[in-house]
């Protein structure tokens, strides 16, 4: 039979069983969270970060920025993220349908919005429409489609308007970040771009001007968020997820920054922890 500690050795072998649990406990509610975000929303997920950290002063997260097709990408080969804030809900189903992720988890965290946008503050005028239609610029930038949900809500928006460019008027982009490269630095005179990004630029720099469409105007920009596998045991994974999507704090700080808040029945997550 194994031996059994008796009287003071038993226990400190107790107090020493009970010490492991703590630590490990503390071990596991300080393991960083690894967060791979679509770059539009960089900016509000560091601030929403700090924010949840002054309520989990032990909480900490890593944040990796990049194209949410990018990220797409990584997670598929096997990068060890906890949590995906993509720009975009295609995203979040292919990766919940590859068994990537949690479809539990998948939902809406904000809307995005779609800006007429040009550095020159008198070159667009309050009918933005009508300023496209007359094609009174050189060029106008928009993200590619095919890859961006930007692009693809300006795509829209310009064929349900009958607008049709002039040979070379069109300069297409990779992202939005790129489009937004184009018009700041001249290389293009407008462009479509989030309003995330202008309300960003114009808190440091001098104001351009925008036209911001009517949003029944484009297809929703719809970006999600979702739990990934190597998420499903993190302490920390699951209730930060939450507190974004649910928290009214949370809903400030996004909304501050230009994005709109999709209705309850969407943020469905929120129904079952209410």
């Amino acid at each position: 039979m194994p031996h059994r500690p008796s009287g003071p050795l038993r226990r400190y072998s107790t107090l020493i069983t009970a010490l492991s649990v703590l630590l490990w406990a503390s071990y596991g509610m300080g393991a960083e969270l690894r967060i791979a975000v679509a770059a539009n929303f960089n900016h509000t997920l560091r601030s929403l970060v700090e924010e949840y950290q002054t309520e989990n002063p032990e909480f900490r997260a890593s944040v990796s920025s990049a194209s949410s097709g990018k990220h797409f990408a990584q997670i598929r080969q096997g990068a060890p993220f906890h949590v995906f804030f993509s720009a975009d809900d295609q995203r979040t189903a292919d990766l919940v349908a590859s068994g990537d992720a949690l479809a539990a988890s998948r939902t809406p965290y904000a809307l995005g919005q779609l800006v007429l946008w040009s550095s020159d503050p008198a070159l667009i005028p309050e009918d933005g429409l009508g300023f496209l239609r007359s094609g009174e610029f050189n060029r106008l930038a928009i993200a590619n489609p095919r890859v961006a949900p930007y692009g693809a809500a300006a795509e829209a928006l310009l064929e349900d308007a009958g607008i049709e460019l002039a040979r070379g008027q069109r300069v297409t982009g990779q992202s939005i970040g790129q489009v937004f490269n184009f018009v700041s630095s001249g290389n293009a005179d407008v462009g479509f771009i989030a309003a995330s990004q202008v309300i960003l630029h114009e808190r440091r720099q001098p104001s351009g001007s925008r036209w911001q469409p009517p949003a029944d105007s484009y297809p929703p920009i719809v970006q999600e968020v979702v739990l990934l596998k190597a998420g499903a045991d993190h302490p920390w994974a699951s209730d930060f997820l939450y507190w974004v999507v649910c928290d009214s704090k949370a809903h400030a700080l996004i909304q501050t920054d230009g994005y709109l808040i999709p209705d309850d029945e969407a943020r469905h997550v929120c129904t079952g922890n209410q």
